[in-house]
């Protein structure tokens, strides 16, 4: 594999002739003269006879979710066929560089990149300054006791850390879990600031992994007709099943989900428009105001003013922070900047408005800020980092 950049066009131009069989002449062109500049893309172009083998290099070479993408120039397709009947005729110049603003990010390997295509002369950019590099986040996190005292997590592996109502908490092996069977109701939150996540065992045997910016509040012992816990920020359960005591997440005081015994994941950070519950395995019933619905594994609910579920959502993407990934398909400069600001601690600026750039694509978190920066300028979108964790986007 010698690239990490084919450009959103090209998939559109591939998946017309695929589809249609033919193209403009100027469309014609532009495919020709991109097949022409490597023997690699020659030989992606020489299988749009058959779709499947298409689709089958397409993934081998550019770690791609083929089917998605195909997917989603698809839709793409069908948004431009529908604006451009709504919209005036207008000439439009069909041949552009097929390595302008709209590139797709591909990975050739965790931490290990190729790039062949054209570049022009261009300043110096952050990647090249060593000195401005920020190290990628890690397990971490503070826990808020009862009394309010604060411990860190950061550096602690083995020790036990309070006894509370007749449980103590203890850190084994990295991981928060709790021993013991007490009766009094006393809270603990373990919150993950910027560039932390972590792995929680919660009284009921229920595993909750944090990711970045978030907080779990939650009893020292599940001692009601209940489980209930509070959850701002991002999170993974894997729910302990006890169908006599149901367990329930409050999000931001606000939507709330049900479950028995579930794997489930929620993304609820405060500067997103939506919160995003995704079902993996069971059953879990979400409440938005005086809303409710129940997901079946692979939906998504999304709720913001109601509840909108999606049957079609890549779980792989979703649970990529769990697994030490950035998982790009599909996304936007402005969501994968959301995610570098919570993973790095860095504030993100847009001096020049937020670039229309569509990426797809996986990139190992234990990269550092740098190396993540110095994959995504291949697609011509530049940064400047300035006093220290300020990322200036400039186009």
């Amino acid at each position: 594999m010698s690239e990490i950049l084919i450009d959103i066009t090209i998939l559109e131009l591939l998946h017309k002739k695929v589809k249609e069989g033919s193209l403009l002449p100027a469309e014609a062109e532009l495919l020709e003269n991109w097949a022409g500049s490597s023997v690699h893309h020659r030989a992606l172009a020489d299988r749009i006879g058959n779709s499947k083998l298409l689709l089958a290099d397409l993934s081998e070479r550019y770690a791609l979710n083929s089917d998605m993408a195909w997917k989603r120039v698809a839709a793409r397709t069908v948004e431009k066929e529908t604006a451009s009947l709504k919209a005036p005729v207008r000439r439009i110049n069909v041949i552009r560089r097929w390595w302008g603003a709209a590139a797709i990010l591909l990975l050739a390997g965790i931490g290990t990149y190729f790039f062949t295509t054209i570049q022009k002369d261009k300043a110096p950019s952050i990647v090249e300054n060593r000195s401005a590099d920020i190290p990628a986040g890690k397990d971490g996190a503070v826990l808020t006791l009862a009394d309010g005292s604060q411990v860190s997590l950061d550096s602690v592996q083995n020790a036990t850390i309070a006894l509370q109502g007749g449980v103590t908490a203890k850190v084994v092996d990295g991981t928060l879990i709790y021993e013991g069977t007490g009766n009094e109701a006393v809270y603990n939150t373990v919150s993950t600031p910027k560039g932390r996540k972590y792995r929680v065992i919660l009284p009921d045997g229920t595993i909750a992994w944090l990711n970045a910016a978030s907080n779990i509040r939650y009893p020292s012992a599940f001692s009601g007709a209940e489980r209930k816990v509070e959850l701002k920020g991002e999170a993974y359960f894997e729910v302990a099943k006890n169908n006599k005591k149901p367990f329930r997440v409050t999000i931001n005081e606000k939507a709330e989900v049900q479950v028995l015994g579930t794997s489930f994941n929620i993304k609820a950070y405060d500067n997103e428009p939506v919160v995003r519950t995704t079902l993996l395995e069971g059953s879990v019933r979400v409440k938005n105001g005086k809303e409710e619905k129940v997901l079946r594994p692979g939906e998504q609910a999304r709720m913001g003013a109601g509840i909108e579920l999606s049957k079609e959502v890549d779980i792989d993407q979703v649970m990529a922070w769990k697994n030490g990934l950035f998982n790009f398909d599909g996304a936007g400069i402005e969501e994968i900047m959301k995610q570098l600001e919570r993973w790095y601690d860095i504030e993100v600026i847009y001096e020049n408005g937020i670039p229309a750039t569509t990426f797809f694509g996986k990139i190992s978190a234990r990269n550092s800020l740098q190396k993540v920066l110095s994959i995504l300028e291949k697609s011509e979108v530049k940064f400047r980092l300035e006093n220290g964790r300020q990322l200036v986007i400039l186009q």
